[in-house]
């Protein structure tokens, strides 16, 4: 055994009364030993009491006395050990964590504790024995396990005691397997490189430093979108910059339109500009024929047989790209030139180049012979209910010659009623968007209209049945009984070759 004299070993007997200590095992405590308040009661094998320890620890002990060396110790001493009275001192420890031990001739049972709870019970008068060389201090007693030699939680500087007192030497042995730990192995974190360091605080300040130019520079900018401009000829030119562009930013109201080279009256694109600070942006105004002709129409005169043409039919037209007239019904025209009447209603088409359209009625009236001249009858200076104008009524006859050779009326005729205002306004108003049928003063009729002399004119058909009746019956076809009736009634009549 590990420093142990087998001459000093007690008896059998003698080691069943100290509390069954296994002489089999060093520092190992049976159960059979009492401990209160963490002391362990150890028992002192000959020549085993440690002189002193290495660090604050100082144990002082009397020289054995013979009879124990000789293993003649009083029975009251081993086998009574347990019920003796506690004779042991406490060791105190001082300020200066030096322990100082009270002598007395008994060792048996004594007690040594300090503030780590390091309790021995130290058996005196039985065999002693000497520390290996090189093995000097204590373990604490609660740090060992039953599988394991020599270990222990070293305390107060003393590394190399166990609990029955022996000195171990400072090798580990390992005599059996620790089971693994269930917690997992925390990995140590890896210090960051200086260098991603540095680069990470250069991305943050090119960070900071473009949201400072971004709320500098841009937030004050002008986002500006160009928008696509189509307008009529003859058209009004806007001057609202929202209609050339969409314009977004702090600073939209800043920006400034240039459209001062678009020319409405000719069909064409010209180039705009907006002006935002240092910022120029450029769109384009395209000029084009986006409405459908404004045309008025004629009342034709034909000789059953005859011939005729479209744009007979057509006494003005308004479009910037010009006009193309076209029957709606061409057969139907050249079937009404078979039979003499009227007015036959004539459909016609109207187009620009631009291919707008417009649809009118025309009024034709077919002659059973041949028409030499036309007369007018005029009924000047008449009055117009609530309205600045003038009103003159006109009965329009084409003259020829019949079946005796006298030179008569046809039998066809129009009424046609001429309106002149002296008040811009008011011939707007009436006039409106210019249809080729305009009702006014009580009249429906075929309009045409003058706007440099704020005129416009309603005409309707003047039938044989009407001429009769308002001249009580006694209205004739011949040429000098009706012009002698408009006389009557105060008209000026005149002739003319042309419609």
């Amino acid at each position: 055994m590990n420093g142990q004299n087998s001459n000093n070993q007690l008896n059998q007997n003698d080691q069943n009364s100290l509390g069954n200590v296994n002489p089999n095992v060093l520092g190992n405590v049976t159960p059979g030993v009492q401990s209160t308040n963490q002391n362990a009661s150890m028992a002192i094998p000959n020549n085993s009491m440690p002189q002193q320890s290495t660090t604050n620890f100082n144990a002082q002990s009397e020289p054995l006395r013979n009879d124990v060396l000789a293993g003649s110790a009083p029975n009251n001493m081993i086998n009574g050990i347990n019920d003796m009275p506690n004779v042991a001192q406490m060791v105190q420890m001082d300020a200066t964590n030096n322990v100082s031990q009270p002598q007395t001739n008994n060792f048996a049972n004594q007690n040594i504790n300090t503030t780590q709870n390091l309790g021995q019970n130290v058996v005196n008068n039985g065999p002693v024995a000497q520390p290996i060389p090189g093995t000097e201090g204590t373990y604490q007693a609660t740090s060992l396990t039953g599988n394991t030699v020599g270990t222990g939680t070293p305390s107060l500087g003393q590394e190399n005691i166990n609990t029955n007192g022996y000195v171990e030497p400072n090798r580990v042995e390992n005599i059996g397997s620790v089971p693994p730990s269930n917690q997992t192995p925390v990995k140590q974190k890896k210090p960051m490189n200086k260098t991603l360091f540095v680069v990470l605080i250069i991305v943050l300040i090119a960070a900071v430093a473009i949201g400072v130019y971004y709320f500098l520079n841009m937030s004050n900018s002008v986002n500006v979108s160009i928008k696509d401009v189509n307008i009529g000829v003859g058209e009004t030119l806007s001057d609202n910059i929202s209609d050339y562009a969409t314009i977004t930013g702090k600073n939209a109201d800043t920006c400034t339109l240039n459209n001062r080279n678009v020319d409405t009256s000719t069909i064409g694109e010209y180039e705009f500009e907006i002006n935002c600070g240092d910022d120029k942006y450029t769109g384009k105004v395209i000029v084009s024929d986006m409405t459908a002709p404004v045309a008025t129409t004629n009342v034709v005169y034909k000789v059953v047989n005859d011939t005729i043409n479209s744009d007979e039919f057509v006494s003005s037209c308004e479009d910037p790209s010009g006009c193309d007239y076209t029957f709606a019904d061409e057969a139907t025209v050249n079937g009404y030139l078979q039979t003499a009447g009227g007015p036959y209603t004539v459909g016609m088409n109207v187009t620009d180049e631009a291919g707008n359209t417009t649809t009118l009625d025309a009024y034709l009236y077919v002659s059973a012979y041949d028409i030499l001249a036309y007369t007018s009858c005029i009924l000047d200076n008449q009055t117009v209910s609530d309205y600045q104008a003038n009103k003159a009524i006109t009965d329009f006859f084409p003259i020829g010659r019949d079946a005796s050779n006298e030179l008569s009326y046809l039998g066809i005729g129009r009424r046609i009623y001429t309106y002149v205002f002296t008040n811009i306004e008011e011939y707007n108003t009436v006039k409106g968007e210019k249809p080729n049928t305009l009702t006014f003063d009580n009249v429906t009729g075929l309009a045409s209209y003058d706007d440099e002399n704020l005129t416009i004119t309603i005409s309707t058909d003047l039938s044989n049945a009407t001429l009769n009746t308002e001249a009580g019956g006694t209205f004739g076809p011949s040429y000098a009984i009706f012009r002698q009736y408009y006389t009557d009634k105060g008209y000026t009549c005149s002739n003319s070759t042309t419609p």
